[in-house]
């Protein structure tokens, strides 16, 4: 942060409010995570060491003549690609190099917020940790990515972290000049710069904006965003705000952006500011936390994440044996998801509930999920089970039902191996009707025996196994169960 006395100072304090509660917004707001944003900055100040490419360093300085400023690039960098983001340098000499990730929005590709900070400090020597300038910046835009990451946004979202802001935003300008040149269409920045030291626990913080573009209804928009979800922060509009941060390189191009900081004009600015002590011992760990939330919650709401998108059932089957039912299913993402609720009905009657499973709440990671049902049943029934999933607001929606045998099977059956496709292994299930000899055998494509997974006398009822590939090429191959006249085959494929 470049220090600049002001010109002239309008502030005011709104009680405004425009948008209703979402339930994802306050779930974003909800998942924002102090010790992360904390350690984010312990890592970046040199507080404590971190891997950077495999390899242990310390963060001393991030001054643009410093080594180490470089590394604080390739720290970054690595953050973002860790949660899953697209993320890409940006030269423009030597020294010069901006940091920034892309989350691709999925209804409006093409248009974009931009969640920012820079990551360069001051001063110029060997130790100069800059925890509050700006360490809480850039730690919170980290901790946007890891949170935003998780979710679907209909906007494109930028988390940008530029360089050399203290030699005169000059990497926000190249930023902002070649977004121009390119017909970008940003509709808002949020820049954060400073936003960890209070010492007065007054919790005040400024928006610094200005009548360009939607500048100033942008600045609304935060403290309504704060109000509507109690947040706890007193934002103070300071029209026209400071043109000494990186948000005012996006005003030279006539593009929406306003500045989040500690009290810049306000009286209650850092004492450590560009000194050695710039320290996160300083810090007031709330207040950071809120002015995040102010941001993130703001993102949120811009960005388009505040629908509620149904959980994604990828699969649910079940596998009988002679002591249980085994029920597997597999989520590919989930938002908002409470858990699963398990029904079961007997010979087609009427469903009732046997058990839940806690869901993973918001997540865009494939997760397994497994309950052994045991029946207290005598003779052989027709089992018929199904998943009410619930989210946290008390909607539910119902899977596709399955059917499975269970008691004294009636018939051999050798059942579709699951996964297929599968690497590296599979379940084969199979149900014999009578004590039998029993023979399993995987073949490849030629018909060559691989492997005889069952080569025994097994009594009546329901099996199943796994297929683990080892060192099998990729490919097709088919197992075979034989049981007295029984022969059944079936194909299955290995893709590595």
């Amino acid at each position: 942060m470049k220090k600049l006395l002001p010109v002239l100072i309008l502030f005011s304090l709104f009680q405004f409010s425009s948008y209703s509660q979402s339930p994802v917004v306050q779930e974003i707001i909800n998942k924002t995570n102090i010790d992360s944003l904390m350690y984010f900055v312990k890592e970046l100040s040199g507080e404590v060491q971190t891997i950077i490419g495999g390899a242990p360093y310390t963060i001393q300085s991030r001054n643009k003549n410093q080594p180490s400023n470089d590394k604080a690039a390739d720290y970054i960098k690595q953050k973002l690609e860790g949660y899953g983001i697209a993320a890409y340098d940006q030269w423009w000499s030597g020294t010069g190099r901006n940091v920034y990730g892309v989350q691709t929005g999925t209804t409006y590709p093409n248009q974009k917020y931009i969640i920012c900070a820079h990551y360069d400090d001051m001063p110029s020597g060997l130790t100069a940790p800059g925890a509050d300038d700006n360490g809480s910046g850039t730690a919170a835009v980290l901790e946007a990515a890891r949170i935003f990451s998780q979710y679907n946004s209909d906007y494109t979202i930028v988390y940008a972290l530029f360089d050399e802001e203290e030699q005169g935003l000059v990497g926000s300008s190249y930023f902002a000049q070649q977004a121009y040149n390119n017909g970008d269409s940003i509709l808002g920045v949020i820049n954060m710069d400073m936003i960890a030291w209070d010492s007065n626990n007054d919790y005040i913080a400024e928006i610094h904006t200005k009548p360009i573009g939607n500048s100033v209804q942008l600045a609304n928009h935060m403290v309504a965003v704060n109000t509507d979800y109690n947040i706890g922060a007193v934002l103070q509009i300071m029209n026209p705000g400071s043109t000494a941060s990186d948000h005012s390189s996006f005003w030279n191009y006539g593009y929406s952006a306003n500045m989040l900081i500690e009290r810049y004009f306000g009286g209650d600015f850092n004492l450590y500011y560009h000194t050695v002590n710039d320290l996160i011992q300083y810090f007031n760990a709330t207040y950071f936390l809120k002015l995040s939330q102010v941001s993130y919650g703001t993102l949120a709401e811009l960005a388009g994440t505040d629908e509620i998108i149904p959980v994604e059932l990828i699969s649910f089957y079940a596998i009988p044996s002679s002591e249980c039912i085994e029920l597997r299913w597999a989520t590919a993402t989930e938002l908002n998801n409470l858990g699963f609720e398990i029904e079961r009905a007997v010979d087609r009657n009427v469903f009732s509930t046997i058990g839940f499973i806690m869901g993973n709440g918001t997540t865009s990671e494939t997760s397994n999920y497994l309950f052994s049902d045991s029946p207290d049943l005598n003779g052989k029934h027709l089992l018929t089970y199904r998943l009410k999933q619930t989210d946290y607001n008390g909607t539910f929606s119902y899977s596709k039902a399955i059917t499975v045998e269970y008691g004294t099977p009636e018939k051999f059956v050798l059942n579709q191996n699951y996964p297929n496709p599968f690497n590296p292994a599979t379940r084969i299930t199979y149900a014999v009707a009578k004590d039998v000899y029993v023979t399993l055998k995987v073949y490849d494509f030629l018909g060559r025996e691989i492997k005889t997974l069952v080569d025994e006398v097994k009594a009546a009822g329901s099996y199943d196994l796994i297929f683990d590939v080892g060192n099998l090429p990729s490919g097709t191959y088919f197992y075979s169960l034989r049981a007295g006249d029984f022969v059944s085959t079936k194909k299955m494929m290995l893709v590595k």
